[in-house]
């Protein structure tokens, strides 16, 4: 297994933190409220007797979200100790120090002890939620997996039936194949949904590329919108193989999509291949084009124009 880079390691400790409680979440305060330290040393070089604890607050915030409570409050008592002893007069003494000055540590440390407890529930917040999309990953791999099987076992089924039956089992077989397809792309996007071109590039790969012509925007597609398309780009792309421009040396094939305000707008446009006749009767391909779309707020439309097949199919965005 390929190791982590760095870079990928900072990420994940950043979005985990360390331990809470652990040694390396004290050395996180001691690191913390040194660089505020420095900070404030910096700053009184600018602007002479500034705040004395302008600095640690962001030391406090950041140590409590990177290491947890515990680490917060170890924070809370190194900035009293460091403010006390380096930032307020008179400085690198202890004593004497005037009520003013006592009320002054007493509202930092108050303060920051505010900011511990909602940055405290802030990181319980972002933990629970990247539990929950572990599990949620769990369970969509699981699913999946689980999908996956079916589909190879229908698969299995259906190819022992139909064994006597080529014809009915290729065109079975590929429908199947499409929706395992679609599936699988589903799951690889982890909910960012699917890019249009994605799909018929999946559908089209068994074709000669230099006669096809892909050509539209980046369109993200997600829910089961997906799977339903890639079946109908399916049924498209065969019918093109058998009869239409697919099947003959000099056709080629042309998809062109664009977005106009809420609707995504495809055109499948066959040219070249035999000539077109209007058919008799409406296959289960036809329908399964014409009429899956509809409950999902798209449509699309077959057009036998004599050049070559059109379909035009509108999505929404």
């Amino acid at each position: 297994m390929e190791k982590p880079g760095f870079a990928q390691s900072l990420r994940t400790m950043t979005r985990r933190g360390v331990r809470p409680g652990s040694p390396a979440a004290y050395f996180v305060a001691i690191l913390c409220v040194a660089t505020a330290a420095l900070a404030r040393l910096g700053i009184d070089v600018i602007a002479p007797n500034g705040a004395a604890f302008a600095t640690f607050y962001p030391a406090v915030l950041i140590a409590t979200l990177f290491a947890g409570y515990r680490s917060g409050a170890f924070a809370i008592v190194l900035s009293v100790i460091v403010g006390w002893w380096a930032f307020i007069e008179p400085p690198l003494q202890w004593f004497p120090i005037s009520s003013q000055n006592i009320l002054r540590l007493v509202l930092f440390a108050l303060s920051a002890a505010l900011i511990v407890w909602i940055a405290e529930r802030y990181r319980r917040v972002v933990r629970q939620l990247h539990q929950e999309e572990h599990y949620r990953q769990v369970v969509v791999d699981e699913l999946g997996h689980r999908v996956k099987n079916k589909l190879a076992t229908i698969y299995a089924i259906l190819r022992h039936e139909l064994r006597g039956h080529e014809d009915v089992w290729q065109s079975v077989s590929g429908r199947l194949r499409a929706l395992s397809a679609a599936d699988d792309f589903l799951v690889k996007a982890d909910g960012q949904g699917v890019d249009l071109r994605q799909i018929l590039e999946m559908e089209l790969e068994p074709y000669d590329s230099s006669r096809i012509t892909l050509q539209g925007e980046p369109v993200a597609l997600s829910a089961k919108l997906p799977t339903v398309l890639a079946l109908v780009f399916h049924e498209l792309a065969t019918n093109a193989a058998k009869y239409g421009a697919l099947s003959a040396p000099g056709g080629s094939l042309a998809v062109l999509w664009r977005v106009t305000g809420d609707e995504i707008a495809v055109e499948w446009v066959e040219s070249g291949g035999p000539q077109v006749t209007v058919p008799t009767r409406r296959s289960f391909g036809s329908k399964l084009i014409e009429r899956s779309l509809g409950g999902f707020g798209g449509s699309a439309k077959l057009e036998f124009a004599p050049s070559g097949v059109i379909c035009r199919i509108t999505l929404p965005k």
